[in-house]
């Protein structure tokens, strides 16, 4: 049975205090090869399950990258793109971006190691290219967020993930709602079901956030090395929580009538409270199990939900829509 090294654990405890302390995005904070190996094994493999997770909810409504270019900006080690290629083959080319050389070379190392078919080039953003940002939010200075919000009206596509903290998500909404106050602007994909204004915003939703929770692997509960991860680093397994979200220029995706839960359910006797984001807003209904065992199985079973549609009446879910698309 593998186990960490006692250095290799000493070394991600250091990159652990490093992001808990606010340091890390500071510089270019790599500080060897060997951290971006252990950290492209598990900082980032976790950051992996997030960006699949985001791509599944992509699948639930259809949506599949429309252009063959694409750019992991802020790649880290890369694993954005590995993630990308491997759900889509339509890419035939990609490029990486980050303020570390290290981490570049890296990512392009892995990639090509992945998936030798697909050209590496220089980033250029235009409307042919995906734009693909992870957990960047909390190191974006307001000068980088002016960069990054041209960058999004200058891609073709962009698909943000980030972490699900209360600070990543209203960053996340900040943006949305520049970018939608702009002439031309993309069209919002997901996860909102509508382009209005940003239902958390209202009054008395300051205490939400827009944040979701991914699935893990099952395999990762069997395997030693991560059990000792988890124990040492005081890391959770269990939840995974995040934040994304999504434009475009070549698609948009017709969604009217149809709520994303938000969180996950709070769950009491025989009923649940559910909040969830739809045309009308952000609010909290309750789901007698009762009126719909199917949906309340699923949202009080499952990590991840996908668009629903139902129907309801002051406050209160009487019953799931047979046209719910998922």
């Amino acid at each position: 049975m593998k186990h960490w090294r006692p250095d290799e654990m000493a070394v991600m405890a250091g990159m652990r205090a490093r992001f808990l302390d606010g340091t890390a995005g500071v510089a270019d904070y790599w500080k060897s090869r060997e951290e971006l190996r252990l950290y492209d094994m598990t900082f980032a493999e976790r950051i992996g399950w997030k960006i699949d997770a985001a791509l599944r909810a992509l699948d639930g409504i259809g949506w599949r990258p429309a252009v063959r270019r694409l750019i992991d900006w802020g790649c880290g080690t890369g694993i954005g793109a590995r993630k990308m290629a491997q759900a889509f083959d339509s890419f035939e080319r990609v490029a990486f971006a980050d303020r570390s050389a290290a981490a570049v070379a890296f990512a392009k190392e892995r990639f090509r190691e992945r998936h030798p078919g697909i050209q590496i080039e220089e980033p250029e953003v235009t409307e042919e290219a995906l734009v693909l940002l992870s957990h960047v939010a909390n190191e974006l200075s307001p000068q980088a967020v002016e960069n990054v919000i041209a960058m999004i009206r200058n891609a073709g596509e962009v698909l943000w993930v980030d972490a699900g903290t209360q600070e990543a998500s209203r960053k996340l909404i900040q943006i949305r709602e520049r970018i939608l106050a702009m002439e031309d602007a993309p069209a919002v994909v997901g996860p909102c079901p509508h382009a209005r204004r940003c239902g958390l915003l209202a009054e008395g939703n300051a205490r939400h956030w827009c944040h979701f929770f991914a699935e893990i692997p099952s395999a990762v509960f069997q395997d030693a090395r991560w059990a000792e991860w988890s124990r040492e680093l005081g890391i959770d397994l269990r939840g995974l929580s995040y934040s994304w979200l999504a434009f475009s220029r070549r698609a948009s995706f017709e969604m009217r009538g149809r709520s994303r839960v938000i969180g996950v359910p709070r769950e009491a006797k025989g009923y649940c409270k559910v909040l969830a984001c739809g045309e009308t807003g952000v609010a909290e209904w309750m789901l007698q199990k009762r009126d719909a065992p199917g949906l309340y199985r699923r949202l009080t079973r499952d990590k991840e939900f996908g668009l629903q549609m139902w129907r309801a009446r002051e406050g209160r879910i009487l019953a799931e829509d047979e046209k719910s698309p998922e």
